[in-house]
This record gives structure tokens, C-alpha cells and sequence, in this order.
């Protein structure tokens, strides 16, 4: 296990996939937010979020140049993001 984590981590710092890193809010009562990516990407896109709460966010859409993010709550929430570029 420890030769292929090793393999891994030495991999990945040769990588030079495009990737960004931010955070927004919902206030309450909103439903759904729209998020302009920083970056242009060519392949497809992995985005991971991170509410600060318990709850239940998930991506509507992703598109070329934004991606689209709902949520199920009327509270305000904050959530982290991170998108990363494929290697397609």
C-alpha cells in the first residue's frame, strides 16, 4: 500500500491540471446560486463542495464557463468549492 500511495503522490506533482478554490454563500430563503469559474477549462471539470452545515446542496448544472448549485434549506449556508480539471 505504502509503493502505491508513494506512486501517487510522485504522479500528481507532475500533473498540470487546472484547478480553483473558493467559497460562496446562500442566504436565506435562496434556492439556487450560479458560479462563474476563474479559469478556462478544455477537459471536463470535478467539482467538490462543502456546505458548513448539515445539509443537503447538490449541482443542478455544470456548463462551460459556470456551474449551478441548489439547495434544500431556507437558512443561510456557506460552501467551500475546489474544481479540478480531468486529464481526458
Amino acid at each position: 500500500v505504502k509503493f502505491i500511495y508513494k506512486y501517487l503522490k510522485v504522479k500528481n506533482r507532475n500533473m498540470s491540471n487546472k484547478h480553483e478554490h473558493g467559497s460562496f454563500v446562500f442566504d436565506q430563503g435562496q434556492k439556487e446560486k450560479t458560479i462563474s469559474f476563474v479559469e478556462q477549462y478544455t477537459n471536463s471539470k470535478v467539482i467538490k463542495l462543502t456546505p458548513n452545515k448539515n445539509i443537503n446542496i447538490y449541482i443542478k448544472e455544470i456548463q462551460e464557463t459556470q456551474f449551478i448549485v441548489n439547495k434544500n434549506v431556507d437558512e443561510e449556508v456557506t460552501v467551500n468549492y475546489i474544481v479540478i480539471e480531468s486529464e481526458e
